[in-house]
C-alpha cells in the first residue's frame, strides 16, 4: 500500500512538471539553437555533395536564403564543402558529415551576435 501511495505521488509530481509552462528561452539559448541548425545545414551540404548535387545547384538553393547571417554561414560552408577533394569527401562519409557539422556549430557559437537582433531562421 505504501508503494502505491509513493508511486502515485511521484507520478503526480512528474505529470505536473511535464505540464508546466516552459520559460522563455534566453538569447544565448536561442543562439545555441540557431548554431545547432547551422551545424545541421553544413552536414546537409556535405550529404548533398556526396549524393551528386552540383555546385551550381547548391549555390542556386543557397541564394534563396533570405536571412543575411544564415546566408553568410551557408555560403561559406558551401564553398568549403565543394573545395574538398571528392575522394576525401567519400572516404568516410559519416565522419566528414560530423566534422563539418561540429566545425560549423563551433564557429557559429564563437561568432559575435546581437541578442536583440537574432537571425530569422527555421530550425533545421
Amino acid at each position: 500500500m505504501k508503494k502505491l501511495v509513493i508511486l502515485s505521488a511521484v507520478s503526480t509530481v512528474l505529470l505536473m512538471t511535464g505540464c508546466s509552462e516552459k520559460k522563455p528561452a534566453t538569447p544565448e539559448e536561442i543562439w545555441q539553437g540557431y548554431c545547432t541548425s547551422i551545424g545541421n545545414a553544413a552536414r546537409t551540404l556535405v550529404l548533398d555533395r556526396q549524393n551528386g548535387i552540383t555546385h551550381k545547384e547548391a549555390v542556386e538553393y543557397a541564394d534563396k536564403v533570405t536571412d543575411p547571417t544564415t546566408k553568410g554561414f551557408v555560403k561559406e560552408y558551401l564553398e568549403k564543402v565543394y573545395a574538398m577533394p571528392d575522394a576525401e569527401l567519400k572516404a568516410d562519409k559519416d565522419a566528414v558529415q560530423a566534422q563539418f557539422k561540429q566545425e560549423a556549430y563551433e564557429q557559429c557559437v564563437k561568432t559575435p551576435h546581437d541578442p536583440k537582433k537574432m537571425p530569422d531562421y527555421k530550425p533545421f
